[in-house]
């Protein structure tokens, strides 16, 4: 990931007692087998190769069963004694016990706890921690006003979306990803919203192929990253931990080269050009079927993120 271009990385871990304690209820929001460093021995090795990136862990389920809270806001001081440098939490519980540990700082606001607004952003800057990631649906407008000085913010970038506002969503993954299947089995509703409903969960779900150079399909952010800097966004995330190392690779490559552009003062459109150019699947941009921003093509944003 580092040869591919990442310079910040993201994983997930379980405390070892977690499952035998709790079953099935997960310490993140992604499986801990197919989507987490299987222990903290492992997180070691990892902190060492990454060569001093940081490398931020995800402790962040919306919810934990009574007691949950207490374990994990101890593990998460261990781990950042061991090198994390951050905890993604979602839950206010979780944060609050980490936060009466001195670790505000070192909290970076999960997309889960749903900041969509500059008051919600605010209450995260006075309670300390140190940066929020936002949720996937915002416009760029909408992440403009929620900017507030004092913190650092993360956007979505690349790959995975979700069909609802995840943060509001009271599942769990632990249980299958139902609505992938929402819509099915719907009688009597108009078919032409249907299928395009059906067309934009799979998108959604990465189209689940890859294009014939190896570049996974599915949603995508780079054409807004000018605007996004401009904004003052400090990370991008590049979705997909518990995705094969291949899939990774291309993914990270794909976003290094688009933010190569943005920075040497591309706008979307030579971004969108150097993109088919590496992953191909032009059609798909061509109708912002993939854009996680697609008002980055109306045409005053496309001009200020210029400037």
């Amino acid at each position: 990931m580092l040869r591919a271009g990442a310079e910040e990385f993201f994983c997930g871990l379980t405390p070892p007692d977690w499952e035998k304690l709790y079953g099935q209820a997960w310490a993140n929001r992604r499986a801990p087998l197919s989507a987490g460093i299987p222990d903290v021995a492992d997180f070691e090795k990892a902190v060492a190769l990454a060569c001093g990136r940081p490398i931020y862990v995800a402790l962040n389920a919306p919810y934990y069963p009574p007691g949950g809270v207490d374990l994990l806001a101890e593990f998460g001081s261990l781990l950042l004694e061991k090198g994390a440098s951050a905890l993604i939490v979602a839950d206010l519980d979780l944060m609050l016990a980490l936060a009466g540990d001195g670790a505000a700082s070192k909290i970076h606001v999960s997309s889960l706890a749903t900041c969509n607004n500059s008051g919600s952003a605010t209450f995260f800057r006075d309670l300390g921690v140190s940066r929020i990631i936002l949720p996937r649906h915002l416009t760029l407008g909408e992440i403009e006003e929620i900017t507030v000085p004092g913190l650092e913010f993360e956007a979505f970038l690349l790959n995975d979306g979700c069909v609802f506002e995840e943060g509001l969503c009271a599942t769990t993954h632990a249980v299958g990803t139902f609505c992938l299947g929402d819509g099915e089995g719907t009688e009597g509703m108009n078919p032409e919203i249907l299928e395009r409903y059906a067309f934009w969960k799979w998108t959604l779900n990465h189209c689940g192929c890859q294009t014939s150079q190896g570049y996974p399909v599915g949603p995508c952010g780079l054409c807004a990253l000018p605007h996004l800097l401009h904004i003052g966004i400090a990370s991008f995330k590049v979705v997909g931990r518990e995705a094969s190392l291949p899939r990774k690779q291309k993914s990270v490559e794909l976003a290094a080269q688009a933010l190569r552009v943005a920075n040497e003062g591309g706008g979307p459109e030579e971004i969108r050009r150097a993109v088919i150019d590496l992953r191909g699947a032009a059609p798909m941009c061509e109708g912002a079927h993939l854009c996680y921003y697609p008002d980055v093509w109306q045409r005053p944003m496309q001009k200020e993120a210029a400037c």
